[in-house]
């Protein structure tokens, strides 16, 4: 999901964490050099900061952006290894209800898609100083950086196409060694026409077959393949057992507001992850589909099942959550995936008559507790004529029971938060983001082993 409606980045947020990332990079690494996009750097800049140094200081790296963040106010709470050598940081701002998302990107020897294509040590030898103070490549390997990068991607515009012209006519000559190092044979050839005459018409064409003479050109030996193989089994195991994306689930009586911040938050993190994903209650992956969309007008309208049905009815949400865990909810984890529930298994242990269900208790309770559970659940709490205003579907003492028993299953959870819901929306949502964010931060350092402050509490003793 995305938002079409994010407001503007705060400006001044991203320049100071720029200036800082900057100065850090000159005081505390041994050489570093911005790879790409530095025009505007240190006042403004597109998207990312994309910055090399050499391996030493890239494992030192986490301890820096974590001064980075302290000094300029930002909460790191998010880290990525999108490559053995690459991971990308995110540092979080809130003002209001609008995260302001600023993303370090840190690489030793640049890789992509698990090749090595330029060694940090080549890269970091040559290059050169900015009119702004701070290091860039040389131009012969910010072309073949800029080049590779957007084959590997197969994304090739206009205006990649005239910075690789520009940088190209700035060294011919290193710049042509380059493209005969990277893409041999005619598509080699074919870059150095086009890059000379600013003309790209056959790029933009089709990147594939240059993508395919670069990874010709690149080819890894076999004893190269072997070598890396433990460090590419570990760097696996790692992103499954310690998966960056995250499930979080909201609950509450009806009239909380739940689909509103839910809405808000997956377009305002939607940033720093790869994907963001929906559910309402249960992930169907087995089961019966839906057969009408909207909002549910009269939750307890219908009587409950039977016993035997009631039972049935437990047996299938408990195999859809299992199941529906490992097809679903985990691969996406893993695959750095927001996965956002408006309402959960745990909500029918408040408000079992959700499903009809009519039987033992002690039933729907372990099959909660033997289900999967989310990384953190919101609970979005209010008083009860609160929620009585916004939804009169429910009868008022049924509002009153659902609420005392919400709070007293969030103090059982340990991984509840409550979030005053009866606020005004804009501090709702903005309790609600202010939860992930510090949810996600304790988990980013604990992943990178970097101490979580004394003072900080888990999520069970937190609310908004």
């Amino acid at each position: 999901m995305e938002s079409g409606n994010r407001a503007p980045v705060p400006v001044h947020v991203r320049a100071n964490v720029a200036r800082v990332l900057l100065d850090a990079l000159a005081t505390q690494c041994k050489a570093y050099c911005i790879l790409s996009g530095y025009e505007r750097l240190p006042d403004n800049f597109d998207t990312d900061i994309d910055f090399m140094v050499d391996q030493e200081d890239f494992d030192r790296m986490p301890r820096i952006i974590v001064e980075v963040a302290r000094k300029t106010g930002t909460q790191l709470f998010q880290a990525i290894d999108h490559e053995l050598t690459g991971r990308a940081y995110f540092l979080g701002s809130l003002e209001g209800r609008a995260l302001t998302i600023v993303q370090p990107d840190c690489a030793a020897d640049y890789r992509h898609f698990g090749r090595r294509w330029l060694p940090a040590k080549e890269v970091l030898a040559a290059r050169r100083l900015h009119p702004n103070g701070f290091y860039i490549p040389s131009t012969a390997h910010e072309f073949a950086y800029a080049l590779i990068k957007r084959l590997n991607k197969r994304s090739f515009n206009r205006e990649h196409g005239y910075r690789l012209h520009r940088l190209y006519v700035e060294d011919r000559i290193e710049c042509g060694r380059m493209i005969a190092r990277f893409c041999r044979g005619p598509e080699g050839s074919a870059i150095v026409r086009m890059a000379s005459a600013n003309d790209w018409t056959e790029m933009y064409s089709s990147v594939e077959p240059f993508r395919a003479a670069m990874l010709r050109s690149q080819k890894e030996t076999f004893t190269e393949r072997l070598k890396a193989l433990p460090r590419n089994a570990l760097y696996l195991l790692r992103r499954i057992v310690q998966p960056t994306g995250c499930w979080v689930a909201f609950m509450g009586p009806d009239g909380c507001g739940k689909s509103l911040v839910i809405n808000a938050v997956s377009g305002e993190f939607a940033p720093s992850f790869r994907t963001v994903s929906y559910f309402h209650l249960r992930p169907k992956l087995i089961g019966r589909k839906p057969t009408r969309q909207g909002p549910v007008t009269n939750p307890h309208g219908q009587p409950p099942r039977g016993a035997v049905a009631s039972v049935a009815k437990v047996i299938d949400l408990w195999l859809d959550y299992t199941l529906g865990y490992l097809a679903r909810i985990l691969p996406g984890v893993i695959r750095t995936e927001l996965v956002l529930f408006d309402r959960c298994i745990y909500d029918l242990l408040v408000d079992s008559k959700r499903i009809r269900y009519g039987g033992p208790p002690w039933l729907l309770q372990t099959a909660a507790r033997l289900s999967p559970g989310p990384d953190l659940v919101i609970l979005l709490d209010a008083p009860p004529e609160v929620l009585r205003s916004r939804k009169q579907e429910v009868p008022v003492a049924e509002i009153v029971r659902q609420r005392a028993a919400y709070l007293d299953l969030a103090r059982t959870l340990p991984s509840a938060v409550v979030v005053n819901a009866a606020q005004p929306v804009e501090h709702v949502v903005r309790d609600a983001l202010a939860a992930i964010l510090e949810h996600l931060g304790r988990r980013t350092r604990k992943r990178l082993g970097i101490p979580v402050p004394s003072g900080d509490k888990s999520p069970a003793q937190r609310s908004w």
